[in-house]
């Protein structure tokens, strides 16, 4: 792949590189020029596949660019812990009261508790490379 400095089109930086696949000269636009773009496309009220192919883009490019920030920034938001719910385990299942079998595996600060015929199992296959 070779990277270089592309011209300046409108005061937007760009950088030009060769694709590796194809052969192929590519143009890689900066966060201005795809913001502009979604904002004329909203303005003419046009679908994301309408825009793209009347503005000569690559839709898989577009919806990467445009929509991918969106909803990266949009599940960060949400991924932020919030002081009114603190996090806390969660329990996957109860312990029975009639357990036949426990296999408790330790590793480093995490431990798994296995029981019933999942514990036997694990402790026949244990059983059986041993013997």
């Amino acid at each position: 792949m070779t990277d270089q400095a592309g011209p300046v089109e409108t005061g937007v930086s760009q950088r030009v590189r060769v694709d590796w696949r194809t052969g192929q000269t590519m143009v890689q636009h900066d966060e201005a020029f795809w913001r502009d773009h979604e904002q004329r496309r909203l303005e003419q009220g046009v679908s994301v596949r309408q825009y793209c192919s009347a503005n000569a883009l690559a839709l898989s490019t577009y919806r990467h660019r445009v929509s991918g920030k969106k909803r990266s920034s949009a599940s960060a938001v949400t991924a932020k812990p919030t002081p009114s719910r603190p996090a806390a385990f969660v329990p996957v299942s109860t312990a029975r009261a009639e357990v036949a079998a426990l296999v408790e595996v330790a590793l480093e600060g995490m431990t798994l508790r296995l029981s019933g015929e999942a514990a036997e199992r694990v402790l026949a296959s244990v059983v059986a490379r041993l013997a």
